[in-house]
């Protein structure tokens, strides 16, 4: 019995020894200047690591933080982190870090889209994690293509989850409208208007109406959909005033 642990214990340091080795021997980070020339093959790692793959996904993950950190007072960016969190998260998928770390320091707009596929990894990882799939989806809202159909369906999971704050059980919504066609949009927006358990929502429906007409009216808007509401004018007539509204974009804090 001896003799056996001994063994497991030998396979086991010799399997982290060879995943240390694949890292090191990838150059060092301030001497090169494409990021997955940095990043040692996924496969490789995976064979080096003897079936050890969250311990070499942790060493993996915890050495490049420690090499990024010698240059990060150099102006570099954390963009290439998103290539190693890729990695690191194809050995161990549940190993939540890097998706949490990545879309903390990623940019909404940020033109790379590496960091999706990590992000994607998370959610179906971590399905219950509301505040990682509102990362993901505000990122394909607002990174290259603004996806937010993409956005609306990630958020749309949480609409009859008790448990996550209301804001965040309807903000699919917002996601939603922004997909659609403008007249469609509206459609939708006045509908829900209409729809006494959204009655405590008129505001933010204003809101979301002015987003999508790229308009500052947002009381003006509010006004034609309570007439609405209050049967003071018929949603057809609502519906055409509220297309006749002028264009004048949102201020990005209400964005």
């Amino acid at each position: 019995m001896f003799a056996k642990k001994n063994i497991v214990f030998l396979v086991a340091a010799l399997a982290l020894s060879f995943a240390f080795t694949g890292f090191y021997k990838a150059p060092n980070l301030p001497e090169i200047r494409e990021a997955e020339a940095f990043v040692p093959r996924t496969e490789a790692v995976r064979w080096m690591s003897l079936g050890h793959n969250s311990a070499a996904a942790s060493l993996f993950w915890i050495s490049g933080i420690l090499a990024y950190s010698e240059t990060m007072f150099d102006g570099k960016t954390f963009q290439w982190l998103s290539h190693l969190a890729n990695a690191s998260t194809r050995l161990d998928s549940l190993f939540k870090t890097p998706y949490t770390f990545v879309a903390a320091v990623t940019a909404n707009n940020e033109p790379d889209t590496t960091d999706y596929a990590v992000l994607l990894r998370g959610i179906e990882a971590f399905p219950d994690d509301w505040r990682l799939a509102v990362s993901a989806a505000f990122r394909f809202a607002n990174g290259p293509g603004q996806n937010f159909a993409r956005a609306a369906e990630i958020m749309r999971a949480f609409e009859g989850d008790t448990a996550v704050p209301p804001h965040i059980r309807t903000i699919w919504r917002t996601f939603d409208l922004r997909s659609m066609p403008i007249e469609i949009a509206i459609i939708q927006i006045l509908d829900d208007s209409l729809n006494p358990d959204y009655k405590a929502f008129q505001r933010g429906l204003a809101i979301k109406a002015a987003r999508v007409l790229e308009s500052q009216e947002i009381d003006k808007i509010e006004a034609i959909l309570g007439d609405a509401v209050r049967q003071k004018i018929p949603p057809e007539e609502a519906f055409a005033k509220l297309m006749a509204i002028p264009n004048n974009p949102l201020p990005e804090a209400l964005e």
